[in-house]
């Protein structure tokens, strides 16, 4: 008879194991009375197929059949899910080649109560349902693992945790092949330290597919072993990867915070001679000179004023503050954004093409939040370049569309997988792993909701991605535009001009520029001149032009309260002039005073509309 159809025919269940634990023989009855096929426990550890039969009595019986070669015989749960308390008479011997041999069938169902192996095991198997029950209803994932690494058993949020559908699957596998192989040698030394000392473990679980999943555990040994069996640690994790986040995060919104304060300071400091090179260099254009000094002359006003404004964009950019719902021009966004990323684009190769029309109609928006969605869509689409590490090109697109106005953001990187489309909107994922933070995307898409609009991804035919978003259009924006063209073409007048500078050269600029306009200029340095000079009842200035940084004892808003406060009405005859933005104390005056601000630098366009405003208000 075949020996494959002979072992099959037992009633009893049959199962050989190899030295190293690993179960090499399966036969019809045992896969019957535990409930696991051969294809499911050949070539795992004994451990698998028993799991209710990890205790030192029964691993001690194992070794000393082994070592002694008397045969030996246990009681134990089958642990078959089909078929709950199930008890297994087991009889061990020691086959060749130190293999061991265990014949095993069912218990009696109503043992002999004055059977004391019946009595013992009856106790047995309420404590250990006991435990099972307990160990299965923990909310932490947890894990039975030997010294080795080897999973013996796990609760459900341990299968959870490593992305098992079936626990069952996991049993017998280590645990180092859900962990990144920069990680393994930790694990490894946690575990052979907690065999004999409680210890702690930072770990990462990296399933296919999904970022990586942080997780703290501790590992103790709850079965120290003795006599020669293996001892049993307990490996309770909690997956930390939302609160790290959320850390990073909390981090980074800190850093942010500390960089704007500094950013403040800075611009402020630059912004100064900036506002004296732009004046100077102006003035000097615009008098009679040789056709070089001039062309010198307008290459620094062009470069201080770009310099100005990328101040101003960053300044903009980190600002915290309601938003503000108006009429955007696009144009001036996208170039604003860019401005950001002039020096990144060029480093990676990136070529840029704008494709906007110059009469695209404004739309319905906020600058500073359209100015990050638009960023957020450029450095997304130069990082899509980078990883091809190719030089590419960004186009950047705008039309009007059926009272809307629709914006494309193409790139010629490598596109985004189909599968993944869909997900790219959601906070936190992010194909960039550890240098990605999952939310430039879903910010986007949020902020565009919020303004009226849809956004959307898709790729393009032959290569590349495109971020389109769409916004409705101002029907407003002619007629805004034509009363202000109105404003500003009112004739001018010579006005009385007083200018409340600290700075020696950017005072002097503003003087000769506002001189150069046509206008009766007086200037003083600080607070005290200011004040006395307004307080002249003899005198009328038709344009109080106030630095709102004067001095560290006094500011600007200090000669707006005073003038409010002695001349009543002749308050709105200020202009603040400030290259600070940023901080909450000069957001929080302005919007207090009401009055008009010009930011440093500025040209002699925008002061003589400045000085037209005031004048005419």
């Amino acid at each position: 008879m075949d020996p494959r159809a002979l072992l099959d025919s037992l009633e009893a269940g049959v199962a050989a194991i190899g030295p190293d634990w690993t179960i090499v023989e399966w036969s019809a009855a045992a896969a019957r009375m535990t409930g696991l096929a051969p294809d499911r426990v050949l070539g795992q550890k004994f451990w698998t197929a028993f799991p209710f039969a990890q205790t030192r009595q029964i691993e001690r019986v194992l070794r000393e059949v082994l070592t002694t070669g008397r045969p030996g015989s246990y009681i134990a749960p089958a642990g078959a899910p089909d078929v709950p308390g199930l008890v297994l008479e087991t009889r061990v011997t020691r086959g060749p080649n130190d293999h061991l041999v265990l014949l095993f069938a069912p218990m009696p169902a109503e043992p002999r109560s004055e059977c004391r192996e019946a009595q013992l095991l009856a106790a047995f198997e309420v404590e250990r349902r006991l435990y099972l029950q307990l160990f299965n209803c923990l909310p932490a994932p947890a894990l039975i693992l030997n010294p080795d690494g080897q999973i013996l058993a796990l609760n459900p949020e341990g299968a959870k945790l490593l992305g098992a559908a079936d626990p069952a699957g996991a049993r017998g596998r280590p645990l180092a092949d859900w962990a990144p192989e920069e990680h393994r040698p930790a694990l490894v030394a946690a575990l052979h330290d907690a065999v004999a000392e409680r210890q702690r473990l930072q770990l990462a679980i990296e399933l296919a597919g999904e970022p990586l999943r942080e997780v703290e555990a501790v590992v103790v040994n709850v079965d120290p072993g003795g006599g020669g069996a293996s001892p049993k640690l307990l490996f309770l994790a909690v997956d930390v990867s939302r609160e790290l986040l959320l850390q990073r995060r909390l981090l980074q919104a800190d850093r942010l915070a500390q960089v704007g304060a500094l950013l403040s300071a800075v611009a402020h400091e630059l912004n100064n001679p900036l506002a004296a090179i732009a004046a100077f260099a102006e003035l000097l254009g615009a008098n009679q000179s040789p056709v070089e000094l001039k062309e010198s002359a307008d290459i620094i006003l062009t470069e201080a004023m770009r310099a100005g404004r990328i101040i101003g964009t960053l300044l903009d950019f980190a600002r915290q503050r309601p938003r503000m719902q108006g009429a955007v021009d696009l144009a001036e966004v996208v170039e604003r954004a860019l401005a950001l990323q002039r020096g990144a684009l060029k480093k990676a190769g990136v070529r840029v093409d704008l494709v906007v029309p110059s009469d695209l109609p404004a739309v319905m928006g906020d600058m500073q939040e359209l100015q990050q969605v638009v960023l957020n869509g450029v450095v997304n689409a130069r990082q899509a370049i980078e990883s091809t590490g190719r030089p590419g090109q960004v186009t950047i697109g705008a039309r009007p569309s059926d009272g809307h106005v629709l914006v494309t953001v193409d790139d010629t990187g490598p596109g985004v997988p189909p599968e993944i489309l869909d997900r790219v909107f959601e906070p936190f994922f992010t194909t960039r792993g550890e240098q990605g933070t999952g939310l430039g995307l879903a910010i986007s898409f949020g902020l565009v909701r919020a303004m009226g609009g849809r956004m959307w991804i898709q790729n393009i035919e032959g290569g590349g991605a495109r971020l389109a978003f769409e916004l409705p259009a101002d029907v407003g924006a002619v007629e805004v535009t034509a009363a202000a063209a109105a404003e500003t073409a009112r004739a001018p007048r010579s006005l009385a001009v007083l200018v409340v500078e600290d700075e020696e050269s950017v005072r002097r600029g503003m003087v000769l520029l506002a001189k150069r306009l046509g206008h009766q200029v007086t200037s003083v340095a600080g607070f005290d001149e200011a004040t006395r000079v307004l307080s002249d009842p003899s005198t009328r200035y038709d344009a109080v032009l106030v630095d709102v940084h004067l001095n560290e004892a006094y500011s600007g808003f200090d000669v707006f309260d005073a003038l409010r406060r002695e001349r009543p009405g002749r308050e709105r005859s200020v202009v603040f002039i400030t290259g600070d933005s940023l901080s909450a104390r000069t957001r929080d005056h302005l919007e207090a005073s009401g009055r008009p601000v010009l930011r440093k630098p500025f040209g002699l366009e925008e002061l003589r509309e400045m000085l037209d405003r005031v004048a005419g208000g």
